[in-house]
């Protein structure tokens, strides 16, 4: 099986010069990097992700600084929208035609097609590029740049689930998964009325997604059991066994998210936790329980995967930068057609 290509930008070892260098030169199709002030900080940023056909999914951490993407770079590049989920960290500024602040757990729709201007705090963000042309007919010109409590966390666990998953996605992935994504988000991104927002909130795949959002960001946590969940997401505990009975019910299912967890930590060159932490902080009764586990699951010790996972990242290096002005071009041109 074909890997897809892979982004690789950690300037954080390098020399200001050249980490600003690298960093201008990655983010150049979106936006232009400005210091927050005169004497602050250089900008600098990394990023490491996966290109899916026409899809860029991404982490993205940077330290404090101004972003601007005027008329010049709009006619320059294509007007995708981007999808950014502050994890930590976030932004003021005009996006999208608005004046609007995003925080931690917010995602900032960002129409590029308009002018942004704003000033971000040191972040790490998770990243989805969209071309237009994959939208089909959703109309973006009245898009606003958040979206209520109840669509931005259902695009949260969206973009947390596909970046998970994109490092063990192959060429033979790329269709559907670039199918699930777009339809996933004209639904969510269409006009709907209030009525059919509550429809939505009790449908099985909204429930679905809700609960891997709430085992995603609670697998540490001692009392994760399907009581626990049933009662965060007001539901009963029989619909959530039937919901997970094709997955070999809940708890199971917690265990393979702990395990994808720690293989994603795993292959994140920016990761730098012990393996001892990483099983701690993900739910494993113990480091034994946890180096069991992942053998038998993946066939390979943690820490062979992880010295694999490293020595990959030092042979490759610094992703050119011309690999994603390629993309943007390739796309770009698609979409004009």
């Amino acid at each position: 099986m074909v890997s897809l290509p892979r982004l690789f930008y950690v300037t954080s070892g390098l020399d200001e010069a050249t980490a600003f260098a690298t960093w201008s030169a990655v983010i150049s199709p979106l936006f232009e990097p400005r210091p927050c002030r005169p004497g602050t900080k250089t900008p600098t940023g990394s990023a490491s992700g996966i290109i899916i056909g026409d899809l860029i999914i991404a982490k993205v951490a940077f330290n404090a600084q101004d972003f601007v993407r005027d008329d010049q770079r709009i006619a320059a590049t294509p007007d995708h929208l981007l999808l950014q989920l502050y994890v930590t960290g976030g932004f003021n500024g005009i996006v999208t035609r608005q004046q609007t602040a995003i925080g931690p757990g917010k995602v900032a729709l960002i129409d590029l097609a308009h002018p942004i201007a704003t000033r971000a705090f040191a972040s790490s963000t998770v990243c989805l590029i969209v071309p237009r042309k994959l939208l089909g007919d959703l109309r973006l010109d009245g898009l606003k740049p958040r979206l209520d409590a109840f669509r931005n966390n259902l695009l949260a666990a969206q973009m947390l689930s596909l970046q998970e998953r994109s490092a063990q996605l192959t060429e033979a992935d790329v269709a559907r998964t670039i199918a699930e994504t777009t339809d996933f988000l004209k639904r969510l991104l269409a006009p709907a009325p209030d009525d059919t927002l509550a429809t939505q909130n009790g449908s099985d795949e909204t429930i679905l997604t809700l609960t891997e959002a709430l085992i995603r960001d609670n697998l540490a946590l001692p009392e994760l059991s399907p009581d626990w969940l049933a009662q965060k997401l007001d539901v009963s505990r029989a619909s959530l066994y039937r919901l997970f009975a094709d997955r070999g019910g809940i708890m199971r299912h917690v265990q393979e998210r702990r395990l994808l967890a720690v293989q994603a930590a795993l292959s994140d060159p920016i990761e730098t936790r012990r393996l001892s932490r990483l099983a701690s902080d993900l739910g494993f009764k113990s480091e034994a329980h946890f180096s069991r586990s992942f053998r038998a699951r993946f066939g390979v010790t943690a820490s062979a995967h992880r010295k694999a996972q490293l020595d990959a990242s030092a042979a490759i290096k610094l992703t050119s930068p011309a690999v994603v002005q390629q993309w943007w071009t390739a796309v770009g041109s698609t979409s004009r057609d």
